[in-house]
C-alpha cells in the first residue's frame, strides 16, 4: 500500500508546482543590436524574487548555447563577474547536478556570478554579449539562489527557458 501513496504523492506535487505562480529568478532578453560588422548583441536583465537574494561569490546565472561569443564583448553591471566556459556552471547539490539543461559541446556558455549582494525583489541590467551566430533561438538559463526558508538561508537551483521576443529578432 505504501508503494501506491509515493506516484500519487509525487503527481500531487508536480501539478502544485506547475499550478503555482512562477516564484524564482528570471533572465530575460531585452534589446537586440544588430552590428556593422555583422554580429548582434544581446541585452539581458536578470528579475529576482523578492524571496530570494543572491549571495556573493556563491550565486550565478548561466546562460547554454550562446555560441560564437565574439571575444571581449561581454559586459556586467557593477557587482558582478564574468565567464564564459564550454560547458556552463550549472547548480550542483552534493556534487550532482540539482537541474539538467540542454548544454551543448563546442557552443558557448555565458555564467555572471554576483560579486556582491543583490536583494530579491530587484533587476538588474546591463548584462550583454555579442555573437556571430545569424539569426535566434530560445535557449535555457540556470541560477543558484540563496532563499530564506523558516528564518535560515537554503540554496536553490532553478532553470528557465529564454525567449527572444519576435519584435527583437527581426
Amino acid at each position: 500500500m505504501r508503494k501506491s501513496v509515493w506516484p500519487t504523492f509525487l503527481l500531487a506535487y508536480g501539478l502544485a508546482l506547475a499550478a503555482g505562480p512562477a516564484l524564482a529568478l528570471q533572465v530575460l532578453v531585452t534589446q537586440v543590436d544588430k552590428n556593422a560588422d555583422g554580429t548582434a548583441t544581446y541585452h539581458f536583465v536578470v528579475k529576482t524574487d523578492p524571496g530570494e537574494a543572491l549571495t556573493p561569490g556563491a550565486d550565478f546565472v548561466t546562460i547554454y548555447n550562446f555560441g560564437q561569443l565574439v571575444d571581449g564583448s561581454a559586459r556586467s553591471p557593477g557587482g558582478w563577474g564574468f565567464s564564459s566556459d564550454e560547458y556552463g556552471r550549472t547548480p550542483t547539490w552534493n556534487g550532482y547536478p540539482a537541474v539538467l539543461p540542454v548544454d551543448i559541446p563546442g557552443l558557448n556558455n555565458l555564467t555572471w556570478t554576483a560579486k556582491r549582494p543583490i536583494a530579491g525583489g530587484t533587476t538588474i541590467d546591463g548584462f550583454t554579449a555579442a555573437t556571430r551566430t545569424v539569426g535566434t533561438t530560445e535557449g535555457e538559463y540556470t541560477a543558484e539562489v540563496t532563499r530564506n526558508v523558516g528564518g535560515k538561508p537554503s540554496k536553490q537551483a532553478i532553470i528557465g527557458e529564454i525567449t527572444t521576443p519576435s519584435y527583437l529578432a527581426q
